[in-house]
């Protein structure tokens, strides 16, 4: 059996990465941590929607209704194995909407 290499697979031309964008870095790197990032997801929706509910809106159904759509959005597409993309912009709208029935 022959166990040598040929030149032509020894010397193999690598796409440089060091050109790339900084955020397309940054979303490839959210996927590749993709469990990770989804465990801290899921821990900030849950947690803040349910602390926005309890306190901000426990009167109100319309902001009920407006802190449980997004959070339960984002939950849901997390368990459908949405980009993280997606995932990461639908999580920041909620956790701002939950915010502002907080505060007000």
């Amino acid at each position: 059996m022959e166990t040598t290499v040929s030149s032509s697979a020894a010397f193999t031309h690598s796409k440089s990465t060091s050109h790339a964008p900084v955020q397309s870095k940054f979303w490839a790197m959210l996927e590749f941590n993709r469990f990770g990032v989804i465990a801290m997801l899921l821990t900030v929706v849950g947690c803040v929607g349910g602390i926005s509910v309890a306190y901000g809106a426990h009167n109100e159904l319309f902001q009920i209704a407006l802190v449980a759509f997004p959070t339960i959005i984002t939950l849901a597409l997390i368990l459908a194995v949405a980009p993280m993309r997606l995932l990461v912009w639908l999580t920041g709208l909620a956790l701002v909407i939950d915010l502002f029935v907080l505060l007000f």
